[in-house]
């Protein structure tokens, strides 16, 4: 049995379905109208599209591929982390913030709305705004929950520029 469908409907997962309800309607009927194929294209864009203006809102006096860019990310997540009781920070250092999610409440919720073939395309906006909001960090996940591991880990990495001689 995967994470997700051991899920449990316990206060995370009604909060989740509450934030969610209006992607499922869109979902939905992207699916039903479109076909799997084109709805997880337009999911994936919409989502990235999301991601990327919610975290330029959250960084946004600060300068692209600055330190003090990743440090003000990391103090976000971190504290989105601490609310959350699913995530775990398992290393906040200088270069590096790696988080695990222990579950999905996201996934949790596609699932209970038979939309769980279209989980993945949120997943994906994690490297589109790593990659525009975040320039030199290097996004990377090895595990999701969306694919039967029992969690997710992200991590992202601040890689110094190299000054050009």
């Amino acid at each position: 049995m995967s994470s997700i469908t051991k899920y449990r409907k316990d206060e995370i997962f009604q909060s989740s379905r509450e934030k969610h309800l209006m992607t499922v309607g869109f979902l939905t009927v992207l699916k039903s109208n479109l076909g799997h194929k084109k709805a997880f294209e337009i999911a994936a864009n919409a989502f990235a599209n999301y991601m990327i203006n919610y975290y330029e809102l959250i960084v946004s006096s600060t300068k692209r591929g600055s330190r003090r860019r990743f440090d003000m990310f990391k103090q976000h997540y971190e504290e989105y982390a601490r609310k959350s009781g699913y995530i775990r920070v398992l290393a906040s250092k200088s270069n590096v913030l790696r988080v695990r999610f222990e579950r999905c409440p996201f996934a949790e919720v596609m699932t209970e709305y038979n939309l769980s073939d279209l989980s993945r395309a949120f997943c994906l906006s994690d490297y589109a705004f790593s990659k525009k909001v975040l320039p030199g960090v290097k996004f990377r996940r090895m595990h999701e929950i969306v694919r039967g591991d029992k969690y997710c880990d992200h991590e992202w990495t601040f890689h110094k520029k190299q000054r050009r001689r």
